[in-house]
């Protein structure tokens, strides 16, 4: 189910459309990455799913595919990121994605010691009543 469910996203594949939509997607993050240096976004579009869930069925990989987005495009674009763990969902390790313009690693690295620096958020409480 896994490659069934890749193969029907990219077959048939048109690479010159392709390379076009990312040059286009490309550029959009380069202006915006000149505004803005560094970027904090999700990781995943969901919390961590059960292991092997996209072998599943058809459903369970589209949404394992849709959800890992963030992690799909920026690689996509050649730009670097930095995942730091920001705490602990029950025992799942979750965390947030840093992305800065080409070659600007430095920038990820620097954000993600300044966020490790500042520690774990601390958690709410529910109040007691």
């Amino acid at each position: 189910a896994c490659l069934h469910g890749v193969r029907s996203r990219v077959h048939p594949f048109d690479l010159s459309q392709a390379l076009t939509r990312r040059a286009t997607l490309t550029r959009e993050w380069f202006a915006f990455l000149d505004k803005y240096p560094v970027l904090l976004m999700p990781v995943s579009g969901e919390l961590p799913f059960p292991d092997h869930l996209d072998r599943k069925d058809e459903a369970s990989f589209a949404r394992v595919w849709h959800a890992q987005l963030p992690q799909i495009a920026i690689p996509f674009m050649g730009l670097p990121g930095l995942v730091v763990s920001t705490g602990l969902v029950g025992r799942i390790p979750v965390g947030v994605q840093l992305v800065a313009a080409r070659y600007r690693e430095d920038l990820c690295l620097a954000a993600g010691e300044a966020i490790e620096a500042a520690g774990t958020p601390s958690s709410p409480i529910d109040p007691v009543v």
